[in-house]
């Protein structure tokens, strides 16, 4: 098998559950591959989904280190921030979470991630104003919505 093949075939094992097979081809493309980002990313994932988090940690950080797409780059650094959570390092995790938030304003997903780390932070606070404002920017029932706008003045108060 071709290693233009050989990507595609670990992600798809990846996805099939077949993890150690998917890095095992993954790690054999990193002695060649000129784009060793994505690669990275890969593994990290793999590792994730298999919920081996410790040993997804450093292929995350390996990741971002290379050039990526704009796609996976905020994969890499979302990953990188959640796995930092569900190994208990929340410091180092709300840092990450900070900046996901900064530079990618649009994306939703982060908010309940951030919140849970503040939560265990115990800044309940924080947790509060990330939650109210996805609710209020984000409603998710027109209930919700027609309540917006005092919504929003009630929220910029916390």
């Amino acid at each position: 098998m071709t290693d233009t093949h050989l990507f595609p075939y670990a992600i798809a094992l990846r996805k099939n559950k077949h993890y150690s097979q998917s890095r095992k081809r993954l790690f054999s493309l990193l002695t060649t591959a000129a784009d060793k980002g994505p690669i990275y990313l890969h593994i990290a994932w793999s590792y994730d989904n298999q919920g081996r988090e410790a040993q997804a940690l450093n292929f995350y950080q390996q990741a971002l280190e290379y050039s990526l797409c704009a796609d996976d780059e905020f994969e890499a650094a979302f990953g990188l921030a959640c796995t930092a959570r569900c190994l208990g390092r929340y410091a180092e995790a709300a840092r990450h979470f900070e900046r996901l938030v900064i530079r990618y304003p649009a994306r939703t997903e982060i908010i309940p991630f951030y919140a849970l780390c503040a939560v265990a932070l115990q800044d309940t606070a924080l947790a509060s104003r990330l939650l109210m404002g996805l609710v209020i920017t984000h409603p998710p029932t027109d209930a919700i919505a027609d309540y917006q706008s005092p919504l929003v003045e009630y929220w910029r108060k916390i």
